[in-house]
């Protein structure tokens, strides 16, 4: 019978420490992103542009997703619906923003509770720090303060893994621009040296040379017209 006793002192011991563990869990993880606030931005503000680096996008292809109010900004929602128990259901929906530093969103997990969110862009050098933080109420109950414990863990691992999409997706849309010639037909026409010069000089007699100098390519010797 004394073990049974043991077995009780040790729930107890279980339930006290859950008192001592916070009722609020507060996290936040920060990336630098070598592109400026504006082009940060539009992926935390537009809710149509979230799972195209969100951490949870690739855990159940099949949910189904709704959009409701303005495609952004204040008063933007999405819900979600899953069958996998890592995706659940739920809402989040843009409670602030503030163009290129900040957008805070409300989040809905049905039974599983409620939560905030918050994204921070602040101007570093030529580039972005975003800071994503987390804040929910695990309630005053022991059980849900040791919760809060996983939840910590697992929220900070999954925005880790979200901020490193984020940076990769925004740094990796920079494309070199095409010369004004070869985006009009895909070829770049070489002119001799001192060509830009003599056209500025005589523009009708540079036309003249570069004409007689195409038919002696092709074997042809020019016209001379009399006067």
């Amino acid at each position: 019978m004394r073990w049974i006793l043991y077995v009780l002192i040790f729930l107890a011991l279980l339930v006290l420490a859950g008192f001592m563990f916070p009722r609020e869990v507060t996290l936040e993880r920060s990336v630098y992103i070598a592109k400026p606030p504006e082009a940060v931005f539009p992926y935390v503000n537009d809710f149509r542009n979230f799972n195209s680096w969100s951490p949870w996008h690739q855990l159940d292809p099949n949910t189904q997703y709704e959009y409701k109010g303005p495609q952004e900004g204040t008063g933007a929602v999405m819900s979600w619906t899953s069958e996998d128990p890592n995706v659940g259901s739920g809402s989040q929906t843009i409670t602030a923003s503030e163009p290129y530093s900040l957008v805070r969103t409300a989040l809905d997990f049905g039974e599983q509770g409620n939560a905030t969110a918050e994204f921070r862009l602040r101007p570093q050098d030529s580039g972005t720090n975003i800071t994503w933080q987390f804040n929910t109420d695990m309630g005053a109950g022991p059980i849900g303060r040791w919760m809060g414990l996983l939840v910590e863990k697992m929220v900070g691992e999954s925005y880790e893994q979200g901020l490193t999409k984020l940076k990769n997706l925004v740094e990796s849309e920079a494309t070199a621009p095409q010369p004004m010639d070869e985006m009009d037909n895909g070829t770049d026409t070489e002119l001799p040296p001192g060509a830009d010069d003599a056209m500025e000089a005589d523009p009708e007699g540079m036309d003249s040379e570069m004409e007689d100098q195409s038919l002696e390519e092709e074997g042809e010797e020019p016209v001379e017209e009399n006067h």
